[in-house]
């Protein structure tokens, strides 16, 4: 018995199925493919980035429930990386964050880009204070000095991280 879609032993494919990349006229017929593809692949993305209307074939209530998924993962890692623009936006960070998603046309490439941006504009809007400037006496590498070995920190005679000799 032949696995479900396929073909029943001892047929051959049609002449048609087997040379149709070979026939369509090779690297041009692909391209058409490809340009299809992509087309469509950018109305799904549109619609789960940027609201806009579903694609023929998808039904929309599921793809409404998937672009609300990855925008509540996007607040979510947005959070993390920038906790001051959480605490800045406190209980309204769900809407905060809807409106700054749809005011964007598309999401910048990276999450720190994602919640750079997002302070920034929350900043815009008076809801985060401009970050103070950094104290010059304030070693750079303060904060990556507890991510060194103990012994490493604790250097007797040599030169310690952020040290200038």
């Amino acid at each position: 018995m032949s696995p479900p879609g396929s073909q029943a032993s001892g047929s051959q494919a049609p002449e048609s199925q087997a040379g149709e990349s070979q026939a369509g006229g090779g690297q041009g017929g692909d391209g058409q493919i490809r340009e299809r593809l992509e087309q469509a692949q950018a109305r799904v993305v549109a619609a789960l980035v940027n609201g806009a209307e579903p694609p023929p074939g998808f039904d929309p209530v599921r793809l409404a429930a998937q672009a609300r998924s990855l925008l509540a993962k996007r607040r979510a890692i947005v959070a993390r990386l920038r906790p001051d623009a959480a605490a800045a936006a406190g209980k309204d960070l769900a809407t905060e964050f809807a409106a700054y998603a749809a005011a964007r046309s598309a999401p910048p490439p990276g999450y720190r880009a994602d919640a750079d941006d997002f302070a920034a504009w929350l900043r815009a809007r008076g809801r985060l204070a401009e970050p103070s400037p950094r104290s010059s006496t304030e070693p750079s590498s303060r904060a990556w000095r507890r991510l060194l070995p103990r012994r490493l920190r604790s250097l007797r005679g040599g030169v310690r991280p952020g040290e200038v000799r």
